[in-house]
C-alpha cells in the first residue's frame, strides 16, 4: 500500500458515483481537494480491510479490481461481490460503533482506491442535504439488494439459486444481458453450490429457452419463466 498522487481522471470517477446526482461539480471538487480524502495503490494479494483491521472511510475503486470475502468457520472463504472502477466499499462500517467489519476486502488486480472518511462525509451532509439524501438511498438499495442475496444463499434447488443470481443482477429493462462478473468457479461458491451443479442448472435453463450463454454474457430470452423459478 502507497499513497498516489490524486489525478483529474480520478475525479471524473468520483463526480460520476451515486453521491453527487443531482449537485453542482463544485461540491465534488470540494471532497476531491480535501486534505483528507486520499489516493492509495494496493498490489494483488493485499488486504484493504480485515474484519478487525478497518478505517471509517468509503473507498471508491478508481482502477483494478478487489473483491469482498466471508471467511466461514472452517476456514473457506465466500465470496461476497466483485468491485472494480467507481466500485464503492466500506459504507457498512461508517457511523456505527462497531470495531468489526463485515468482510475482508482483497486486491485481485493492482487497484487505486480514494478515501472518503467519515468526518469528511458528515461535513458533506451538513453542507449539501441532497448528498445525505442519496446516500440513503443508496442504503436503501443495498439493504434490497442484500435481502435478495441471502434468498440466494438459502434457496433450493441449484436452478432457483441461479435463477435469483442472474434476476439479481440483470438489467431492469430490454435487452435483458448481463456479464457475471466473477469466474464461475467463484459464482459457485456464492451460490454455495458445487461446479458441476452449477453447469447443470445453466444447461437446464437453456434447454428450456430461458437463457442464453456466451463466457460469462447471459441473455435472458424469457424473463417471466426465470422469475417464477424462485
Amino acid at each position: 500500500m502507497k499513497v498516489v498522487p490524486k489525478r483529474s481522471k480520478h475525479f471524473e470517477v468520483l463526480r460520476n458515483i451515486f453521491l453527487f446526482q443531482q449537485t453542482s461539480p463544485q461540491v465534488a471538487e470540494s471532497v476531491f481537494l480535501s486534505p483528507v480524502c486520499e489516493c492509495f495503490q494496493f498490489e494483488p494479494g493485499e488486504f484493504i480491510y480485515t474484519r478487525d483491521h478497518f478505517r471509517k472511510c468509503m473507498g471508491i475503486v478508481l482502477s483494478g479490481e478487489i473483491r469482498a470475502i466471508k471467511q466461514t468457520k472452517d476456514g473457506s472463504s465466500i465470496l461476497l461481490n466483485t468491485f472494480s472502477s467507481s466500485g464503492i466499499f466500506g459504507v457498512a462500517g461508517l457511523f456505527v460503533d462497531s470495531q468489526e467489519y463485515v468482510s475482508d476486502i482483497q486486491v485481485v488486480r493492482r487497484s487505486k482506491v480514494l478515501f472518503l472518511p467519515e468526518e469528511l462525509l458528515r461535513s458533506l451532509f451538513r453542507r449539501e442535504p441532497v448528498t445525505a439524501e442519496n446516500y440513503i438511498s443508496y442504503l436503501a438499495t443495498r439493504i434490497q439488494f442484500l435481502n435478495k442475496r441471502i434468498d440466494i444463499f438459502t434457496g433450493g434447488t441449484a436452478e432457483q439459486r441461479l435463477a435469483g443470481y442472474l434476476l439479481s443482477i440483470c438489467p431492469a429493462c430490454y435487452p435483458y444481458e448481463c456479464k457475471i462478473p466473477v469466474t464461475y468457479q467463484d459464482l459457485s461458491k456464492v451460490l454455495n453450490i458445487g461446479r458441476a451443479s452449477l453447469y447443470r442448472a445453466f444447461d437446464s435453463l437453456e434447454r428450456f429457452g430461458i437463457l442464453k450463454r456466451e463466457g460469462r454474457v447471459i441473455t435472458i430470452l424469457d424473463l417471466e419463466v426465470l422469475r417464477g423459478f424462485i
